[in-house]
C-alpha cells in the first residue's frame, strides 16, 4: 500500500512516549538493504486517539504496517479480537498481546513476536537449552508476562520451573492465574521478596524483565551475590552494559543484554511485511542497531 505515486510505503511503531525508540534506526536500515521503498517512523499516540488511527489503517492511510510497544499491547489485542473482519495468529491469541500488525487491504492481522523473539535470542546468544531447567523471571509486566507464558508454553522443551518475582502483588498473581490457565500446569511459581536470594541460587537461568540498569545509578534488579557461576543471564536492557551483566560476567557468568532480542522480534516482524529472509534481516537489523548504540 502507498501513499500515492512515487512515494514511500509507511510502517512503524505505535506507542507511548516512544522518543527512545531504535525501532526505526534497524527498519530503515533493513528496507534500505533490500531496494525496498518504504519509511519506518514513530507513532506516538494518545489512546483517546487510537480509534481514528485503526480507522485511517483500514481506510487508505498509506500504513502498511506497524510495531506495536507498551502501553497498547493488550488494548490493540482486544480492539483486533473484538472485530470479526480482523484476525490475530496463535502466539498473539496465547499471549493476549499484539506487537505486529500487517495492513491487508480492511482487513488487520495480528501477530506477536516476542515470545519467539526472546527464545530465538537464547539460543543464539547463549545456547542455553531450556528443558528441564530452572528458570527465575524478575518482573511480571508486559516484557516478563510474555516470556513466562512463552516459555510456559513449549512443550516437550519448556523448564522444569519458572518463578516469577514483582513487587506489585496484583500483577505478579495476574500472571500466575492466567499461566495455570491457560498452561493447564502449575509450572510457574510466585515469589515473596524474603525469597529472591534463595530462589535465585536454586536456579539455571535469570532474566531480567524490568527496567532497573537502564540509567547509571539504578539499583541492582538482583543481589549480585546470589549469582554463581554455571548459571545463565538475560538482561534485557540493551541500551547500556547494566551493572548486573558486569557482575555476572566478572563471576564468570554467560550474561547477555537485550539486543538480541530486540533484533529478533524485529526481523520475525519484517519478515510477516516483506517476506524477506530472516538471517540477512536480523544481519542487517544487528549491524544498524550496533552503530546507533556506538558499539559498531
Amino acid at each position: 500500500m502507498a501513499n500515492g505515486k512515487g512515494s514511500k510505503t509507511t510502517y512503524g511503531l505505535l506507542g507511548r512516549n516512544i522518543g527512545y525508540s531504535l525501532s526505526p534506526a534497524m527498519h530503515n536500515a533493513a528496507f534500505k538493504r533490500f531496494g525496498i521503498s518504504a519509511a519506518y517512523k514513530l507513532f506516538d499516540i494518545e489512546e483517546s486517539d487510537l480509534d481514528s488511527f485503526f480507522r485511517d489503517l483500514v481506510s487508505g492511510a498509506g500504513i502498511s504496517g506497524i510495531n506495536v510497544t507498551v502501553p497498547y499491547k493488550i488494548v490493540v489485542h482486544d480492539m483486533l479480537k473484538a472485530s470479526a473482519k480482523h484476525d490475530i495468529d496463535d502466539s498473539a491469541e496465547f499471549l493476549g498481546a499484539v506487537n505486529t500488525v500487517k495492513v491487508e487491504g480492511p482487513r488487520l492481522a495480528g501477530y506477536n513476536t516476542d515470545g519467539k523473539g526472546f527464545y530465538e535470542s537464547l539460543l543464539e546468544d547463549t545456547g542455553f537449552k531450556l528443558k528441564g531447567r530452572n528458570v527465575f523471571i524478575l518482573g511480571a509486566g508486559g516484557a516478563g508476562r510474555t516470556i513466562c507464558m512463552y516459555l510456559a508454553n513449549l512443550g516437550e522443551n519448556r523448564p522444569e520451573k519458572i518463578h516469577v518475582y514483582d513487587p506489585e502483588e496484583l500483577r505478579l498473581h495476574t500472571l500466575i492465574n492466567i499461566c495455570k490457565h491457560k498452561v493447564d500446569q502449575d509450572i510457574c511459581e510466585p515469589v515473596k521478596k524474603g525469597d529472591i536470594g534463595k530462589k535465585v541460587e536454586g536456579c539455571d537461568l535469570i532474566i531480567n524483565a524490568t527496567p532497573l540498569g537502564t540509567k547509571e545509578g539504578d539499583p541492582l534488579p538482583i543481589p549480585g551475590d546470589h549469582l554463581k557461576k554455571g548459571m545463565v543471564l538475560y538482561d534485557l536492557v540493551y541500551a547500556r552494559e547494566t551493572e548486573l551483566v558486569t557482575i555476572a560476567r566478572e563471576k564468570g557468568l554467560v550474561a547477555v543484554d537485550g539486543l538480541g532480542m530486540l533484533v529478533n522480534q524485529g526481523a520475525l516482524a519484517f519478515n510477516i511485511w516483506t517476506g524477506k529472509p530472516l538471517g540477512e534481516v536480523k544481519e542487517v537489523m544487528k549491524e544498524a542497531l550496533q552503530e546507533a548504540l556506538g558499539r559498531a
